[in-house]
């Protein structure tokens, strides 16, 4: 009987400790999400690092405001979290990444919780979370069952002779150290050196986001890409332009050509700079996607789109759209 009562607490304590570290699982995810969470092992040992894979599945309509998961509560005493790390997009939209954490307490103990900020723009969701299935590990004691594995077993250490001879000689040591410190430090004292003041070097402006863009650009033709491999030409273009907008605060490198136009400001849209985008955004999805292969001639042609509109939008007020992005 008492067996069984125990077995009953301990029921008790994991449901417990499930609902105090997963109350997103009383919360359903949204229709096309899915957040896998798998530890590399079932059953570690008691203060082992383990590593948890993340697989995050989104709707064609979610983005996320980070990619870096965290947990959805603070872990309890005897859980760690060591590292997080970023998720990475795959080709296919499904993020992945990695997380290194640590039990310190035996039995079947429920994995943290992680969440991720999402929107969904098409039903209105400015702002959403996106909460990871919940799973558990089975904690290996390090000491075995039975009376040989109690703590009373640790006998105190032998103290071995002549340790308090040892332990004069060390004091004395120390002593005849600190005396010669003292008189180091006296004569060092006793000669003045030479003081020379040297003016503080000013730290020189940050780099200018447009200079950059447009010394990559320059490089990118010096590379003559069109002659070797088309499509590269096409796609380091594109990301020199994204990395300009990633210096504005706008989050381009992880975003497909709508997404990206979705989150622009209106005023790097407006008039002959949306002619602009498109011109070179969609063009190069085409050469990525559907196997498009222009001339040089083209090419050409393509990279002088670019410094058009990266000229464009030297002019735009990019703080708009830090906010914007800010509010949502």
């Amino acid at each position: 009987m008492a067996v069984k009562g125990d077995k009953a607490i301990g029921r008790v304590t994991l449901l417990a400790t499930v609902l105090l570290l997963a109350p997103g699982v009383l919360t359903a995810q949204l229709h096309g999400q899915h957040w896998d969470v798998t530890p590399e092992t079932t059953r570690p040992t008691v203060g082992d690092t383990i590593t948890l894979a993340f697989r995050v599945r989104l709707d064609e309509r979610d983005l996320l405001y980070d990619t870096v998961p965290k947990p959805a509560l603070t872990p309890p005493d005897w859980i760690r979290i060591f590292s997080i790390e970023k998720l990475q997009r795959q080709p296919d939209r499904i993020f992945t990444g990695h997380a290194r954490i640590a039990f310190y307490r035996p039995g079947r103990q429920a994995v943290p919780l992680f969440e991720l900020p999402f929107m969904r723009s098409v039903k209105g969701l400015t702002r959403g979370t996106l909460t990871s299935d919940s799973t558990s590990v089975e904690v290996v004691p390090v000491l075995t069952a039975g009376a040989s594995a109690t703590l009373r077993d640790i006998k105190e250490p032998v103290r071995p002779q002549g340790t308090l001879t040892r332990a004069l000689l060390i004091g004395l040591a120390a002593v005849a150290a600190a005396g010669w410190l003292a008189w180091r430090a006296r004569r060092r004292a006793a000669i003045q050196p030479t003081v020379v003041e040297v003016e503080p070097v000013p730290e020189p402006p940050p780099p200018d986001p447009f200079e950059l863009a447009l010394a990559r650009l320059n490089a990118i033709e010096r590379e003559r890409w069109p002659l070797r491999d088309v499509a590269r030409h096409y796609a380091e273009i594109t990301d020199a332009l994204r990395e300009y907008l990633e210096a504005h605060a706008i989050p381009a490198r992880e975003r497909t050509t709508s997404e990206l136009r979705w989150v622009l400001p209106d005023t790097a849209l407006a008039g002959e700079r949306e002619s602009g985008f498109e011109a070179v955004f969609e063009t190069a999805d085409l050469v990525k996607f559907a196997r498009w292969r222009p001339s040089a001639e083209e090419a050409n042609a393509f990279a002088a789109s670019a410094r058009d509109l990266l000229e464009t939008w030297r002019t735009v007020e990019w703080h708009e759209a830090s906010a914007v992005e800010g509010s949502a």
